[in-house]
């Protein structure tokens, strides 16, 4: 998805659209479930390459206004049920169960009629700063925590041919 057509975020209106949709999610899932779930708190604070995130024991949603703007519709309609799901989940289940199990995703396509997806297709910010990383097959652009963490030791691996990545100091990045 292209961030040329994204529209001027009013962060007050917009996350009132937000707000009608999480009460409408509740709704429907207060209607499925015959009970009455505590709807969450909503705001504009998640950064990065993350759509949404629900903080459980806040019960809280936060939603990335980055990528909110680029395609408000889409993100009303599958990000935040996405996010509530979890929240109605938790209230559930408790940390009984993974958070993209089978009951999140029943939860998915029972009540809100949607595929359990766990990605998004929003373009993702640029990092202020990128590391390179290399492996047989691939190249990779870390974050400075990432890369913060590798140089630390943490060893992240590429999922297609199984190697260790390697940084690859630039002029950039020295």
């Amino acid at each position: 998805m292209s961030s040329a057509h994204t529209h001027a975020i009013d962060p007050l209106r917009d996350l009132k659209l937000i707000e009608d949709q999480v009460d409408l999610c509740v709704a429907q899932a207060n209607a499925f479930f015959e009970t009455k779930f505590t709807p969450p708190s909503c705001n504009f604070r998640q950064k990065g390459r993350a759509a949404g995130t629900a903080h459980l024991q806040k019960n809280e949603v936060r939603f990335n206004p980055f990528m909110y703007q680029q395609d408000p519709a889409s993100f009303i309609e599958t990000v935040v049920p996405h996010e509530v799901a979890h929240i109605i989940i938790f209230q559930i289940y408790g940390s009984k169960v993974k958070p993209h199990g089978k009951e999140w995703q029943a939860m998915m396509m029972k009540v809100y009629g949607l595929k359990p997806d766990r990605t998004h297709q929003f373009d993702t910010p640029l990092p202020k700063e990128s590391y390179e990383y290399h492996c047989s097959c691939e190249c990779y652009q870390f974050s400075k925590q990432r890369h913060n963490r590798a140089q630390k030791g943490v060893e992240y691996i590429c999922k297609i041919c199984k190697t260790t990545l390697q940084y690859i100091k630039t002029n950039k990045n020295s």
